[in-house]
């Protein structure tokens, strides 16, 4: 009754299975104990309260950081690094974006060829796995197995979202043109089955379909025969496809190997017939599977989860140039302030209609980096401001003095302590990508206390960060953020800009702003003092320090490759 916990748990199914109580028989249970053990419980529970305050104490308090902190956070998850499959520890096995963006950051400043060999083995991993649907794009929640094969066919807004991102950095590092597909597809799936016709994305799409899971997207032998004809074998030779299946009651999880790689090179094809042949195929069985009973979809609509998905979006066009990225992702951005941003206040969520109630970090965190990334593709000043006030008003709800970030504002009467989550998780702690987001917008808009609010803020977490490195990698980007070489690239001009913008969008620089104007000399500081008069003009800058201007695209690349090979 006094909101104090005495027993805790992160799954618990709906009737007993997995070895796991049933919800309702905890429910019962724990009513029987509470009723029986009232004075053991509160015991417990006072024990609980204290260990928790204690924790959140010690947290707080702040130690000095250095750039090696970033690299034992490196070193760490390439501990727990599944040499033969991918990924990070055994079963069951999550995707991991953050921290493999992470990685790839880290191999920027290092050159490391093992982190690049890390990150490259578990995207393809991961690619070519039943984790991903091979048929219709997109990730599913987790693998089952260490091998990335039987999912949990769920799939959630966040992970291709985040996914998107991973894969566009892989593409920008590598020109690997694998995984520029991949974020094709995944982005493709996310607007043909999760986009709201108003612009938001909904939350995920259920494993089970029919009361079974997965029954939506596995295959017996038999329907691929009869709806491919005499041209099945080559699909279900590619796909690993046969009469006894690899799930449950014989059917079959699509996926690739190098059982696979072995029939497309004895299949007397050349590389683009074996595609076209392929593509032609998937599109038919894409037609046959749309006829199934779909999984449910729950179309709820999280400002959060919206703010990665714009991010995917953003940066997904940056690799592929398709417009269909970009405008997708400027519709939700729109959607979500015009609907669900009133009276100065971020909403959590939208469903038919009906929005809910109370503020959280999350929320701002996540949308404000997305706008961040939706700028760099739109050039609309207006998203920056959105952003800058965002962070305002985050840093005024979520912050203390010390610099701590809260999940949620201060005073509410429905919690016993004021929550806090500094560890990256499923999703990054929204604290870190908070300070990552005050970072970038500070170096764009040249507002100062953006800065340094980031800079209280990586302290207060600065104990955790050297306790446990590899659980906070969005907090580890940050400080490397901070304390690396900043890059600035400023164009100017209209004419011939996509031909810049080809040049910057291919280059990885994580730890770069972008800012774009017509005329230039507006009110923004990065612009100050450079003009055009139409012809686009280039700037690539480090601390604010530039090299002459680039008029050309040709010399843009050439700066960009110094600058990245300095970095």
């Amino acid at each position: 009754p006094d909101l104090k916990p005495f027993f805790a748990g992160t799954y618990f199914p709906p009737t007993d299975r997995y070895g796991r109580p049933g919800f309702k028989r905890l429910l019962t249970e724990i009513a029987a104990a509470y009723a029986t053990q009232r004075q053991k419980i509160e015991q417990m529970t006072a024990s609980l309260v204290r260990s928790l305050e204690e924790m959140t104490n010690a947290s707080s308090t702040a130690i000095t950081l250095d750039k090696s902190v970033v690299q034992s956070a490196a070193n760490d998850l390439l501990k727990g690094f599944d040499k033969v499959n991918g990924g990070f520890g055994g079963a069951p096995k999550f995707p991991h974006p953050s921290e493999l963006s992470f990685l790839l950051n880290v191999f920027s400043q290092t050159k490391d060829p093992i982190i690049l060999e890390v990150v490259e083995h578990s995207l393809k991993s991961m690619a070519r796995g039943g984790i991903y649907d091979q048929l219709g794009g997109g990730f599913h929640r987790y693998s089952t197995d260490a091998r990335w094969l039987v999912p949990h066919f769920e799939k959630m807004l966040y992970d291709n979202a985040m996914l998107a991102v991973t894969y566009s950095e892989a593409y920008q590092v590598t020109k690997n043109e694998s995984y520029r597909e991949v974020v094709r597809e995944t982005l493709d799936f996310m607007i043909r089955e999760m986009q709201y016709t108003r612009g938001g994305f909904y939350s995920s799409l259920d494993a089970d379909s029919e009361g079974e899971e997965g029954k939506f997207y596995v295959w017996h032998k038999s329907e691929i025969d009869e709806l491919l004809g005499d041209d099945s074998d080559v699909y279900c030779s590619y796909f690993n496809i046969t009469e006894q299946g690899n799930f449950e009651s014989s059917t079959n999880i699509p996926h690739i190997t190098s059982a696979s790689d072995a029939s497309k090179a004895i299949s007397n094809l050349n590389g683009e017939e074996f595609d076209r042949i392929i593509d032609k195929q998937e599109q038919i069985l894409m037609a046959g599977r749309s006829k199934r009973t779909r999984p449910t979809t729950d179309d709820k609509i999280l400002t959060s989860w919206n703010g990665l998905a714009i991010s995917g979006l953003s940066k997904g066009y940056q690799i592929t140039r398709d417009n269909k990225y970009r405008d997708a992702a400027l519709k939700a951005a729109t959607f979500i302030r015009d609907s669900l941003y009133e009276n100065g206040q971020l909403i959590h969520s939208y469903r038919l209609g009906k929005r809910s109630e109370g503020l959280f970090l999350e929320d701002y965190a996540y949308l404000t980096r997305g706008l961040i990334d939706l700028y760099e593709v739109v050039y609309d000043y207006e998203w920056i401001e959105f952003a800058s006030q965002l962070a305002t008003d985050a840093t005024r709800l979520f912050s203390n003095y010390n610099g701590d970030l809260f999940l949620t504002p201060a005073g509410q009467d429905d919690h016993f302590m004021r929550p806090k989550d500094v560890t990256d998780g499923a999703l990054p702690a929204p604290g870190s990508i908070l300070i990552q987001s005050l970072l970038k917008v500070a170096d764009i808009t040249g507002n100062k206390e953006f800065r340094k609010q980031a800079e209280k803020s990586i302290a207060a977490v600065s104990n955790t960060i050297v306790r446990a490195p590899s659980g906070m990698t969005s907090a580890a980007t940050a400080l490397g953020y901070l304390d690396a070489d900043k890059i600035e690239l400023i164009l100017v001009g209209e004419k011939d800009r996509e031909s810049f913008l080809d040049e910057v969008y291919g280059s990885y620089i994580p730890n770069r702003v972008t800012v774009v104007s017509d005329k230039g000399d507006e009110d923004i500081a990065l612009l100050q003092g450079r003009q055009s008069n139409g012809k686009t003009v280039a700037y690539v800058c480090r601390n604010l320090t530039c090299k002459l201007p680039a008029e050309t695209p040709e010399e843009l690349r050439r700066q960009l490759a110094e600058i990245t090979t300095g970095l």
